[in-house]
């Protein structure tokens, strides 16, 4: 009998084992034959450098180094750019010495996680989480010990709760979102998104928001000097690394000046509305989904997490390559609008776009750090010249062209799925 049970237990989630067997194996061999670099990851010594940072910030805190401006105990004297927050580790402590065990209970809880979140039942499915998590842009933030992955672990348990119809249940999951925004600032976007597509009815509502205000307040009243030390110092994606509407501003520019004068802000505001824009119309040629779902959904919750946080990043130029881990929250219900729908609908080929468009985006930098690009020659847009820097740029805007292609998609399912009012 328990043979049978394990036997059926294994069929019923043998891509999942697989899946796991698999990328354990690949970062295994990447770290073993130190291959980081050849599939785009940007090593940093010691392993888990992210992690070290905060480790050594701790360090130097308890020596009375205030160390948003100065850190001699970091190996590469990296500034504490997160919350005052993780600087309370020291009193468990937990310090340097501990790095690679805590890094190892980070990636481990991360990786199972994501395995139980994504779950492939079919070959399909299991190509695609594949093309996901062997990516540069997860293997970065696994490498790195980013503490991305932590606010991964605790916004999946937020969304979780969240599908429950408990007062207590959703309040708890806006404290995890509120706990969350002192690690990390960007959080803090879905303490307001929560009160969209979380709310069942009015008086929920009602209830929601006065939490939500209360906690957003809480958290900005005692450390609105430290929100804006951290928007000072904390190091933006510039370059190659620059995202948004940013980014286009800086290609353009190169052959254009007089673009640059335009203000940023325009940018950003010309950017939302053309995404959202396209989204509406696309969305409009869906067809009502089969998948029409509560908003209690898991997967419709998780949706909502990944995209909100995915876009406000991006938009705001945040969005250094590891934060596309949170796309991985929007893979169970692109799975399930795919499962749902016949083969060469407009639904099931936008996820096929979506995920293409994703690969673009998430697999660049191997691309650039083999100089694929760099070893082909052609005049290229805008007529900048003919040399390895130029064709970067051009990689730059495939990327970025992608991505918004990405975010048009993905709204237009949102919009779609959305619960059409309150009760």
């Amino acid at each position: 009998m328990n043979n049978f049970k394990a036997s059926t237990l294994f069929q019923n989630h043998k891509f999942a084992v697989a899946l796991f067997v698999l990328w354990i194996l690949y970062l295994w061999i990447l770290h073993k034959y130190v291959l980081w670099a050849y599939v785009g990851v940007p090593q940093m010594d010691p392993l888990f450098a992210d992690l070290h940072a905060i480790l050594s910030a701790n360090e130097c805190h308890t020596r009375g180094i205030n160390v948003f401006f100065s850190n001699p105990c970091d190996v590469l004297a990296r500034v504490h750019v997160y919350g005052s927050i993780w600087l309370s580790l020291s009193t468990l402590g937990l310090d340097s010495p501990h790095l690679f065990l805590m890094g190892l209970v980070l990636n481990s809880v991360f990786l199972v996680l994501v395995i139980y979140l994504l779950k492939p039942t079919s070959t399909g499915e299991f190509f695609k989480c594949c093309l996901i998590l062997f990516s540069p842009a997860v293997t970065l933030g696994v490498e790195r010990g980013n503490n991305d992955l932590l606010i991964f672990i605790l916004l999946a348990l937020s969304a979780a709760l969240f599908t429950i119809k408990s007062k207590i249940a959703n309040i708890s999951g806006l404290v995890i979102i509120y706990f969350s925004t002192l690690l990390k600032i960007y959080p803090s976007i879905l303490l307001a998104a929560t009160l969209v597509f979380a709310r069942r009815n009015i008086k929920e509502f009602t209830l929601l928001a006065a939490c939500a205000a209360g906690l957003a307040a809480l958290w900005l009243l005692p450390n609105i000097d430290e929100i804006l030390l951290l928007s000072n110092i904390v190091p933006k994606p510039t370059d190659h690394y620059a995202t948004g509407a940013r980014a286009m501003l800086l290609y353009i520019g190169r052959p254009y000046p007089w673009v640059l004068t335009i203000h940023t802000a325009w940018w950003l505001a010309g950017f939302i509305s053309l995404i959202a824009l396209c989204s509406i119309a696309l969305a409009s040629r869906l067809k009502t989904l089969e998948l029409q779902q509560p908003q209690a959904s898991f997967t419709y919750v998780l949706y909502m997490f990944g995209l909100t946080i995915l876009f406000f990043t991006y938009a705001i130029n945040s969005n250094y390559d590891y934060r596309w881990i949170f796309f991985i929250f929007l893979m169970p219900q692109l799975f399930e609008i795919q499962g749902y729908q016949t083969k060469g609908t407009l639904a099931h080929r936008m996820v096929t776009l979506g995920f293409v468009c994703v690969a673009i985006v998430i697999w660049t930098e191997m691309f650039r750090s083999t100089r694929l690009f760099g070893s082909i020659h052609f005049n290229i847009f805008f007529n900048i010249g003919r040399s390895t820097f130029s064709i970067e740029l051009f990689q730059q805007f495939i990327k970025e062209f992608a991505a918004w292609v990405l975010f048009v998609v993905l709204f237009a399912f949102a919009i779609k799925i959305f619960p059409k009012r309150v009760v």
